[in-house]
């Protein structure tokens, strides 16, 4: 993987054995602007544009803050060490992959900061200005606005530092969950589905590497849900067969679900069920006519940014105002701690039918991730409505990858 060979190089060039290694620079395009945290005047300081100041990666913004439009334009800098991989059929390659480590750094840092960063081109390589594309055919990313994200660069480092130290069958299962992730981003407005399908796979990969030797807690309960009568079945057997049959059941079992369960049960933090908002919904301006007084209420009651007008003689005005979208996580984009698994467990059989049986997702998955909704989608939302239900069948696609956000990141923080 190219991210753990950079990170591996570094280490080693602290310790005077690193090999032979070449400075390059990309350009990433971000959805959201990301910055540390600066006291003073962000927009007209070039101290506040930089980012990331160490290696094994710099980061500096080549957009002015608040100014120049979406996407952010970032400057990448690392040292691609030269490597030798060998394949199976015995084939040697040499060289040095940056577009692979610079592409899954912007993975990376996509699933820590839950900005949608992409790589654009290489344009530099040893201080030699170069443009150079890191993909065969150049992707159209179809994305909305995000708000501006403020990072702790020590932070940062420090979840590096993790995934370098942590035993290496793993940390390659979470880089490629890392990708899945950031595939799933990818195409999250085009074919939300398939992102929802990636995410899933992507809980499925860094689950199973985390938990290899996984074994069933309660066999009988989970024969329960995997075979329904079976215990029927066993009850009219000879006890002597009894053992038997259950063996034979779980043996060929992957139980990858549980993995997942179990992955996801462990690492999600306790402020998934208590947000009151998320950061990063889409972002963008919507007009609301009202006098001041019902404007700061409403203003209140979404959590958006509102301004309060008044004539000149102090009274509130009826007047049409241009406010930012809502960031607001409302009750339908919930998931709470007594139906996690159980939202997990219909989400998976979801997934299910729609790889084996063609059995499409609920169109209400888009619910909270642009500004409008598809017919299909009001229909399945009013249906709901009708029948009282508070919270979805599955997450919508934007909760859902909230909580596989939270979860990769939260196991990440607690390796040593």
């Amino acid at each position: 993987m190219g991210l753990l060979e950079a990170l591996d190089f570094h280490k080693d060039f602290l310790n005077d054995r690193a090999g032979r290694s070449v400075e390059v620079e990309y350009r990433l395009h971000s959805w959201g602007e990301i910055f540390p945290s600066f006291v003073g005047d962000r927009e007209h300081s070039i101290a506040a544009r930089f980012i990331l100041t160490e290696f094994p990666f710099k980061l500096f913004s080549s957009s002015t803050p608040y100014d120049d439009p979406l996407p952010q334009r970032l400057c990448l800098t690392f040292q691609a060490p030269h490597e030798e991989r060998c394949h199976s059929n015995n084939l040697h390659l040499s060289g040095f992959f940056s577009h692979e480590i610079a592409k899954e750094f912007a993975a990376f840092l996509s699933l820590v900061t839950r900005r949608r960063i992409f790589v654009d081109k290489q344009i530099r390589y040893e201080g030699l200005p170069v443009e150079d594309e890191t993909e065969l055919y150049s992707p159209s990313h179809v994305q909305e606005r995000q708000r501006l994200k403020e990072i702790q660069p020590k932070e940062i480092y420090r979840l590096l530092d993790n995934l370098q130290g942590m035993d290496r069958s793993i940390a390659n299962g979470f880089i490629l969950a890392t990708r899945l992730y950031h595939s799933a981003t990818d195409v999250m407005y085009t074919e939300p589905e398939f992102s929802y399908l990636l995410l899933v796979t992507c809980l499925e990969a860094v689950s199973s590497a985390v938990f290899k030797d996984f074994q069933i807690a309660d066999e009988e309960r989970f024969l329960d849900s995997r075979f329904p009568g079976w215990d029927k079945i066993c009850n009219a057997l000879p006890v002597e067969w009894k053992q038997k049959l259950k063996d034979l059941l779980l043996k060929n079992e992957p139980h990858t679900f549980g993995r997942l369960l179990k992955f996801v049960t462990k690492n999600v933090p306790a402020h998934f069920f208590s947000d009151e908002k998320d950061d990063a919904k889409p972002d963008y301006h919507v007009a609301v006519v009202g006098s001041g007084e019902s404007l700061k209420e409403f203003a209140q009651k979404y959590g958006i940014d509102y301004v309060v007008e008044a004539d000149l003689n102090g009274r509130m005005v009826a007047r049409k105002y241009v406010v930012r979208s809502p960031q607001t996580i409302t009750e339908m984009e919930r998931v709470n701690t007594d139906d996690l698994e159980q939202a997990l467990r219909n989400t998976y059989d979801a997934r299910s039918r729609l790889i084996h049986e063609g059995t499409r997702l609920p169109k209400s998955i888009v619910f909270g991730l642009s500004r409008g909704l598809p017919m299909e989608a009001l229909a399945e939302m009013q249906e709901r409505e009708e029948s009282k239900r508070s919270h979805m069948k599955i997450p919508p696609l934007l909760t859902f990858e909230r909580l596989v956000s939270y979860s990769m990141v939260e196991f990440l923080s607690k390796q040593k």
